[in-house]
């Protein structure tokens, strides 16, 4: 059950990341290079640091997911904002693209947008997001920082940076996703427990009885020892 549950959130989080990848080792390029690419052998094919970033951030959703067994919507939920943290810092290194949340930072001179440089931004964003997110694998984080060469102490908001601009971008994704109705910090309720159901939500049908097809009903699924039940639906009041 577990092992189906990480594949998916592996092939959202991938899927997603895709377009990245190829904004990242194309754009400082023309013609048909995307396409050469594309088309490499996979002795050939080397992922580059988005892909990298990727595979640290879902070893740290499937570490999170064996200590807090997390529903799949919520650890969904922190791979795409860490994805659109690190979309927006690559974006002010683009020419076309338009960022989610950080329209006040300036797209970087022609000459600033180097591979070096998004690639810089985009670990910080990854960075600082990922932390808060997936709080209990911050060392695995910074270490991933320093195997890079970049100082996970540098706080700078300078937006004529590349460091600047991913720590802004992080910051930014993480101040507009507070008290969006997640309720990930437990604020949505005097409980103060993070993701309660403060709808109190309760479907009309059973698993084993639909009283009304319209509605949602809950299914049988088997766990690991091979006992029956019936999960709850997944953040409802979303």
């Amino acid at each position: 059950m577990k092992a189906t549950i990480y594949l998916l959130k592996i092939l959202i989080f991938t899927g997603g990341l895709f377009a990245l990848f190829q904004m990242v080792s194309c754009s400082d390029s023309q013609g048909s290079e995307m396409d050469d690419t594309l088309n490499q052998t996979e002795e050939e094919w080397k992922p580059n640091l988005v892909y990298e970033w990727a595979k640290v951030i879902l070893e740290a959703t499937a570490n999170d997911t064996d200590l807090f067994k997390p529903r799949p919507t919520i650890s969904s939920r922190y791979l795409a904002l860490i994805t659109a943290a690190m979309y927006d810092a690559w974006s002010r290194y683009d020419d076309t693209h338009l960022p989610l949340y950080i329209e006040d930072v300036e797209r970087r001179p022609e000459e600033e947008r180097t591979l070096e440089n998004k690639e810089i931004a985009i670990s910080y964003a990854a960075y600082r997001s990922a932390k808060e997110y997936f709080y209990t694998d911050s060392l695995l984080f910074t270490e991933f920082m320093h195997s890079l060469g970049l100082d996970p102490e540098d706080w700078s908001t300078d937006p004529s940076t590349p460091v600047g601009i991913g720590n802004i971008a992080a910051t930014r994704v993480i101040e507009e996703r507070k008290g969006d109705g997640a309720n990930q910090y437990g604020e949505e309720t005097e409980y103060g427990i993070p993701y309660f159901n403060y709808i109190g939500y309760q479907p009309v049908n059973t698993p084993d009885e639909n009283i009304d097809i319209n509605r949602w009903q809950p299914k049988y699924f088997l766990d690991e020892e091979g006992e029956k039940f019936a999960p709850h639906c997944l953040t409802p009041y979303w």
